[in-house]
């Protein structure tokens, strides 16, 4: 089989808009509402997750180019929902770039195509690769993000939500491509990241044995969702830990670190075929190592609080740096004697000696 000319995508990834996690049967019965009657895929290991069935978006628009050759996609692109943990919600949106030929056909032709996009002109893989996913997010080009953005916002706007979150999260978007590379290559992909919310992949995967697309798209959420599991612990670690450990700093992170941390799982979802693309990323930038970093600083804080609030209780010992015993502290006035027991003449005061010591 011939692989396409390139493959492209976006996921945008937010924080589910509910005060609680969805169960199995809420995240269902969520991304079910998007496509009547369609079935949702679930998973209970090794963490919870459901994905909607895929819905079409037709598009007729210019497609970007390195070289600013003028070239027209038609046809259709792939949208779908992924909702992991109960907490975090996707919108993943993705097609297929092939030669159209020269003149535009009917719908008709399109249709049966799903998730096809015919380029009308004369393109090229590389002159595409160039273009797409760049350096910024397409203007009146094909942008598989919007698509994106508007599912992403359906599912939000749910009223099988109650549209209120526990804690503070950015949404973070990954515009993907994927080239065929020469046959018999290892597949591999540069991971950029762009300000704080924007991230690109560059795929490179051997035309002999070129994925599927929904495998390469399955890849691309996966990175997508654990980039901002970590891009989100991490801002909530520095504003926890930006001054001093306190309750309102553990009462700040707690949800994150309740909801957020049982999540990562890289490559759950990742085909065997590519499987060596995270072990790229695993290797740099390390995405497992800085994860474990920031698990630990978040964990040093919250003992570090609780030894704090030890030391600040009546009665911690002294080496904690605790207030003693009010009952064993001395008091700044002797206690009164009995008025059974007769109390002894005081001492007589001490004389100055010449060498500047005190005697009795």
């Amino acid at each position: 089989m011939t692989p396409p000319l390139l493959v492209v995508g976006e996921v945008r990834t937010a924080l589910l808009m509910n005060s609680r996690p969805l169960g199995r049967i809420g995240a269902e019965a969520l991304l079910a509402l998007l496509v009547h009657g369609a079935h949702v895929r679930t998973a209970e290991r090794p963490v919870p997750r459901a994905l909607s069935a895929d819905l079409v978006e037709a598009v007729d628009c210019p497609v970007r180019t390195g070289s600013a050759a003028k070239a027209r996609g038609v046809g259709t692109l792939l949208a779908r929902a992924k909702v992991t943990g109960g907490r975090v919600l996707q919108a993943s949106t993705r097609g297929a770039l092939v030669p159209g030929g020269t003149r535009r056909l009917p719908w008709a032709h399109y249709l049966e195509r799903p998730g096809t996009v015919e380029v009308i002109g004369r393109a090229r893989t590389d002159d595409l690769a160039d273009g797409f996913p760049g350096t910024r997010p397409p203007d009146r080009e094909l942008a598989p993000g919007a698509v994106s953005e508007r599912l992403l916002g359906q599912v939000q706007r749910s009223p099988a939500l109650d549209h209120q979150a526990t804690f503070r999260a950015r949404r973070t978007q990954l515009r993907w491509s994927a080239a065929p590379s020469e046959s018999g290559s290892r597949p591999g992909g540069t991971f950029t990241l762009y300000g704080a919310t924007e991230r690109t992949l560059e795929l490179r995967l051997p035309a002999d044995r070129f994925p599927a697309i929904t495998e390469i798209a399955a890849l691309c959420e996966d990175l997508a969702l654990h980039d901002w599991l970590l891009s989100v612990l991490a801002e909530a670690a520095d504003r926890a830990c930006a001054g001093q450990s306190d309750s309102a700093s553990l009462r700040r992170i707690r949800p994150a670190v309740h909801q957020l941390i049982h999540l990562w799982s890289p490559g759950v979802d990742t085909s065997a075929e590519l499987l060596a693309v995270w072990a790229d990323l695993e290797a740099r930038p390390g995405f497992s190592r800085q994860w474990q970093t920031c698990v630990d600083r978040i964990r040093d804080s919250m003992a570090l609080n609780i030894l704090e609030g030890l030391s600040r209780r009546p009665g911690t010992p002294d080496h904690l740096g605790g207030d003693p015993d009010p009952r064993s502290r001395p008091s700044s006035q002797p206690a009164p004697l009995p008025s059974s027991v007769p109390s002894e003449p005081s001492a007589p005061p001490p004389r100055a000696a010449s060498n500047g010591s005190a005697r009795t």
